[in-house]
């Protein structure tokens, strides 16, 4: 019982089980918690006492540890659970019994409405409604949903599917597995086939430690995306580098977050016995569990405090209006709902395990979602409700047998009567309630199909056994139907599926039938209830079958179709392309003939692998029919990218398989289109299958275009691209330099690096194969060339003493190299092995690049700043940042782009925006150069307005290095009078 001299509060934490991982990280937070309140005085002045108990992770070791937590330990309320079927019960069986207040730490599904529960988590709409359109913006519109098969997944993807509607995205895949599954390969096999740009899995504890796994070793990081809702610095500690980075995560906390209580939190974590460091450098970790645990022991002791009681009544009406400082930020309750008010964000796990932040979605209200808002009723009831309430006791549990069988007079339950005999060994589900819906009694059948004994199930109320988004219909039907007494049976035939919900918390299809009966207490009604998990099964499979081929898994040309329109559809938003690719087996009939068809179905099913490892993320790849295949493939900026994919799969073809015993060559013809949204799908398929046959006709193992022009245009981007794989070590590639100019003194200040390219005897304008080299990602090569170059250059020149000492030159970086972290120390070995000061060297980035992912790009300059090398924004004007943003990022010149250059005469709007730009940049401290100066009007304008530096044909064009060193570089130690030149 408990002592006077304290106040107990109950913890629920998963010490052991499914979530056990988050066991002790929760009760470090309720420990920390509870010392902070008794630092500052206690509840109502006494001590807070902190009462563990394990709740095993799921519901039939929860509810008993919670009762134990009521009855043996008298804590005045409980914290808890952390999976949502053990909280559904422990609300129903403990909370609600014992009416004492129950506080929830764990994000959940949503579909708790009661008095007695408030809970301090995330709920779907606080996550999923912000994460799910993010995903679709970066990386895609199509998703696969997977989860354990019990409510809190059920009722998360419910909402994340409404998400992807209101976008125009698609749902491509989904699919439910059991607690501890061994299923996860077989779930992987079909999100692998199904054409996601994004997959989000929904699963606890353990299982999803072991599905991330998987899902890395199956090599499907390549393949899409990965957003959860249950990703955190404990679970990342389970898994090795190379699964846990790059999967992104929506949650209420991290330990990245910075705000003064989580530094707080986390220097009390450090002096925790065990704990050995902050992660990562340590054991010590907070999850959104455990910051959840922390804020919900907060609450109950504000609360106390606040009503100067801890009776039930009074910790409910200021529970409702509570507010907490919190490691995430405020939380807020909503008192209507009794859900907070809570802080959510985005973010990107790397190798080490850290979380960076990608977004933050700020303090977002509640809102239950539709699954559940049409049960919803409002959390606080009425004074005289609550007097109602409080004056009907619920009975013990020695109590709830005995009241059973008095309430169930006409039923000889004698196990020797016939009647007896057909209730205890009925291949059927059969339970007893009186008219109030309290269960009177089941037959053995009915306890096995719920998992229950039947003495857990008699007394308690119904609604035990239904999934909780149904609770409120269920009893506006059961009312419906005792109050119509023209209705005394409703058979399986007359109504639709229902679902049952088992004591684990899974859901499972149902029929059933009711029977009302006179009984010596009043009506009865007796249900009989049938498993039609079975036949819902087969109804999904035949579901699949219809829209997959069977040989391979893949979508087939039904599925292909309806994808295929709906690509088209976004497109006409969009605004980009949507490309098909239509694969055909080059004499796949000789295959059969020689081999048999068990040889040619398995070179099929080998083809459809193939195939999946070699198109982008986000593709969909179909069996069409026969040896046809065909490739889906959406957000087409250029015509490139559907020709690479296409050039890939014609020569991947050409490496013989291992069928059985036999090593087969089977090559493919393949026909390419690309539409846009005013296309339709049966045109698409058509265009393609003609150009697929003119690859026949062509010679086979080849591809062709169905617009002439268009294949054309490809064609040549492709041999620029094929050239460009040898130009390097073919010496094709050389450097030319354009001077930069001071615009003060005519001086040359520095030179821009630049490369040309003559392939064969014929030169490649950089126009042409600059564009060819980012798409195809061959411009991280030619950009290390350059650095290379550029560096050796310099070198020579400062040996030879050619070059004043302020003299630099100008790099271009790609946007590919901007995202490559290794970068960095790739350009400090360059300049350490040519012995050049890094402060000759200045990078030059262009605008639209600096500003993709800016939090990426960021580390990079930072990293670069660091060696020494300044920063250029090429092209500003023509992308969307700010100075202010440049200035963040540690930008040190902006380079006019030449659209605003290119028209300096008087009344433009270009002189207004190039003035506007110098003046805003020295205010700023950024030096400011301009490009394409061709004019002595444009030189004049610059000069006038302060423009630091320029370049252009007015003072130099790109000059070959020879030609430098015998013109203008010998000028450059005597500081000569303007080097220009006319163009």
């Amino acid at each position: 019982m408990s002592n006077e001299s304290t106040i107990r509060l109950g913890l629920l934490a998963p010490l052991s089980g499914l979530v056990g991982l988050y066991g002790e990280e929760i009760c470090n937070a309720a420990k920390i918690a509870t010392a902070a309140i008794n630092d500052r005085g206690g509840v109502l002045g006494k001590r807070l006492e902190l009462v563990i108990e394990d709740d095993g992770s799921l519901p039939d070791t929860a509810v008993p540890a919670g009762i134990r937590l009521v009855k043996d330990h008298g804590c005045h309320a409980i914290i808890g659970n952390l999976l949502s079927n053990s909280r559904i019960s422990v609300s129903d069986l403990v909370a609600e019994r014992f009416r004492i207040p129950q506080l929830n730490f764990s994000f959940y599904e949503g579909s708790i409405q009661s008095r007695y529960f408030f809970h301090f988590a995330a709920l779907p709409n606080q996550q999923i409604h912000k994460m799910i359109p993010f995903m679709a913006r970066e990386f895609g519109p199509k998703f696969f949903f997977a989860g354990s098969n019990y409510e809190w997944p059920l009722g998360s993807i419910e909402s994340a599917k409404r998400v992807v509607q209101d976008i125009n995205g698609e749902v491509v895949g989904e699919e439910y597995l059991p607690i501890g599954t061994d299923q996860i390969d077989a779930l992987l096999s079909g999100v692998a086939k199904s054409g996601a740009d994004v997959f989000v899995p929904y699963f606890a504890g353990q299982d999803q430690v072991n599905l991330l796994t998987r899902f890395t070793e199956m090599g499907l990081k390549k393949r899409m995306h990965v957003v959860m809702g249950h990703y955190d610095e404990a679970m990342v500690g389970q898994l090795p580098p190379e699964v846990r980075e790059r999967f992104f995560s929506s949650n209420t906390y991290f330990m990245s977050i910075d705000t003064p209580e989580n530094r707080t939190y986390k220097a009390a974590l450090a002096r925790m016995p065990g704990i050995t460091g902050i992660w990562p450098a340590g054991n010590g970790v907070l999850t959104n569990f455990g910051e959840g645990t922390y804020v919900c022991v907060h609450a109950f002791a504000k609360a106390a405090n606040a009503a100067g009681s801890i009776d039930a009544d009074s910790l409910i009406a200021a529970l409702e209006n509570i507010s907490i400082s919190a490691p995430q930020g405020e939380v807020l309750m909503d008192p209507a709902t009794h859900h907070a008010h809570v802080n959510t964000y985005l973010s990107r796990c790397d190798a080490e395990g850290n979380f960076e932040i990608v977004e933050s979605f700020g303090c977002l209200p509640p809102m239950i979602p539709a699954r559940y808002r049409t049960e919803a009723t409002a959390a606080a009831t009425t004074e005289n409700e609550s007097a109602a309430a409080s004056s009907k006791p619920s009975p013990p549990p020695s109590d709830i047998a005995a009241a059973g069988d008095a309430g169930l007079p006409d039923v000889d339950k004698n196990e020797d009567s016939l009647e007896g005999a057909v209730f205890r060994h009925s291949d059927l589900a059969i339970l007893i309630t009186d008219h109030t819906g309290q269960i009177v009694d089941v037959n053995p059948g009915l306890a096995r199909m719920f998992g229950y004994m039947p003495d857990e199930l008699r007394g308690q109320e119904i609604t035990l056994l239904i999934p909780p988004r149904f609770r409120k219909r269920h009893g506006r039907h059961q009312a419906a139907f005792m109050a119509d007494t023209g209705t005394m049976t409703r058979s399986m035939n007359d109504r639709q599926n229902i679902y049952g919900y088992r004591k684990d918390g899974s859901e499972f299809p149902a029929r059933a039938s009711l029977s009302r009966m006179q009984g010596g207490a009043g009506d009865m009604i007796i249900v009989t209830l049938q498993d039609i998990s079975q036949q819902k099964h087969i109804e999904d499979r035949l579901t699949w079958q219809a829209t997959h081929d069977p040989l391979t898994g893949l979508p087939n040309r039904a599925e292909l179709t309806e994808r295929l329109e709906k690509a088209l559809d976004r497109a006409k938003r969009s605004g980009l392309s949507v490309g098909v690719i239509f694969v055909d087996l080059d004499n796949f009939k000789l295959v059969n003939d020689t081999y048999g068809h068990a040889i040619g179905d398995e070179l099929l099913m080998a083809i459809a692998e193939r195939l999946i490892g070699l198109v982008r993320a986000g593709d969909t790849v179909a069996r069409f029919g026969g040896d046809e295949f065909v490739i889906l493939s959406e957000q087409i900026k250029d015509s490139v990218a559907i020709v690479n994919l296409a050039e890939r799969i014609n020569k991947a073809a050409r490496d013989a398989l291992s069928i059985g015993p036999h090593r087969i060559t089977a090559t493919v013809s393949l026909g390419v289109t690309v539409g846009q949204g005013s296309d339709s799908a049966q045109d698409l398929l058509r265009k393609s299958d003609a150009a697929m046959y003119s690859a026949k006709d062509s010679g086979r193992d080849g591809w062709r275009f169905y617009s002439d022009d268009l294949q054309a245009k490809a064609k040549k981007q492709l041999e620029i691209v094929s050239g460009l794989r040898h130009a390097i070590e073919r010496n094709e590639i050389r450097m030319v330099l354009q001077p930069i100019v001071d615009m003060q003194n005519g001086v040359i200040t520095g030179a821009e690096a630049l490369m040309r390219w003559n392939h064969s005897g014929v030169a490649i304008p950089p126009s042409d194969f600059i564009p060819a080299a980012e798409s195809s990602g061959l411009i991280s090569g030619l950009g290390t060339w350059a650095i290379e170059h550029t560096a050796a250059l310099c070198a020579r020149w400062e040996k030879e003493n050619l070059l004043p000492a302020d003299f630099t030159f100008s790099v271009n970086m790609s946007t590919r190299q901007l995202t490559n972290s290794a970068l960095p120390a790739k350009i400090r070995e360059i300049l350490r092995r040519h012995g050049v000061d890094p402060k000759r060297i200045q990078m030059e980035i262009t605008e639209t690049a600096l500003m993709q992912d800016i939090a990426v790009t960021t580390k990079i300059l930072l990293a670069l700043e660091e060696i020494g090398l300044s920063i250029a924004v090429d092209d500003f004007g023509t992308g969307y940042s700010s100075l202010a943003q440049l200035v963040r990022m540690r930008v040190d010149c902006l380079k006019i782009d030449r659209m605003f250059v290119n028209d300096l005469s008087s009344g433009s709007r270009n002189r207004s925006i190039a003035a506007s730009i110098i003046s805003m940049a020295h205010n700023l401290d950024l030096k400011v150069v301009a490009e394409g100066v061709e004019t002595a009007e444009q030189a004049k304008f610059l000069m006038d307005h302060d423009c630091d530096a320029a370049q252009g044909y007015h003072f130099f064009r790109p000059v070959e290095i020879a030609d430098c060193e015998k013109t203008w570089l010998p000028a450059l130690r005597s500081k000569g009078p303007r080097l220009a030149q006319s163009a």
